[in-house]
């Protein structure tokens, strides 16, 4: 009865651990009074152990990310980079990579759509709402920028989308990547907080 018990310690700390590490307020806290408690089980314990150095991380790399939106916002703005030569110290395969938007949720700030695609001819964004009508589209050419998002640096067109005239909501995504006659989409979600 005592192994089964440690079990479903177990179980519930490799659920639980991970909601408590990456959401703030309240739960973030609620790890700590986990630890530190007498009533926690040794082996949920050993769970608690990796993983608050992983939310002590998480929150690092969250307010690192805060404060260069902005920074990479204004970068953003210029769809096409106007260079000849390509840097080659970065895959230029033509495939597409990671795919998101940030800030997501966007609070009273505009999203910055990042998108890997290598050496892509052209890359097409389309947004909508729920309901499929279509809310804004623009085309990104030229020469990706090298960005290193902290997984080496990637060929990658980042978009920011001005949020002014829609409404607070959630906003389906559409990203279409060509290079000759090939072709490549993907689809995303994200929402907007006024």
């Amino acid at each position: 009865m005592r192994k089964n018990y440690r079990f479903i310690a177990l179980c519930a700390a490799l659920c639980l651990v991970p909601s408590f590490c990456i959401s703030g307020g309240e739960k973030s806290e609620k790890i700590y009074q986990l630890y530190n408690s007498t009533a926690t089980p040794k082996a949920y314990r050993q769970v608690l152990e990796k993983a608050i150095p992983r939310r002590e991380e998480a929150v690092a790399s969250r307010a690192g990310l805060k404060a260069n939106a902005k920074k990479r916002a204004a970068a953003a703005r210029t769809a096409a980079v106007s260079a000849t030569v390509a840097p080659s110290s970065a895959d230029a395969t033509f495939r597409l990579g990671e795919v998101y938007c940030y800030p997501n949720p966007a609070k009273k700030v505009n999203p910055v759509f990042h998108i890997e695609a290598g050496l892509a001819d052209k890359v097409e964004l389309a947004i909508y709402n729920t309901a499929g009508e279509s809310m804004h589209q623009a085309a990104l050419t030229g020469i990706p920028q090298l960005i290193d998002d902290g997984q080496g640096s990637q060929y990658a067109f980042e978009y920011s989308w001005d949020v002014s005239r829609v409404a607070s909501g959630v906003y389906i995504f559409g990203v279409t990547a060509r290079q000759g006659d090939k072709t490549l989409k993907k689809t995303g979600r994200c929402a907007v907080i006024k």
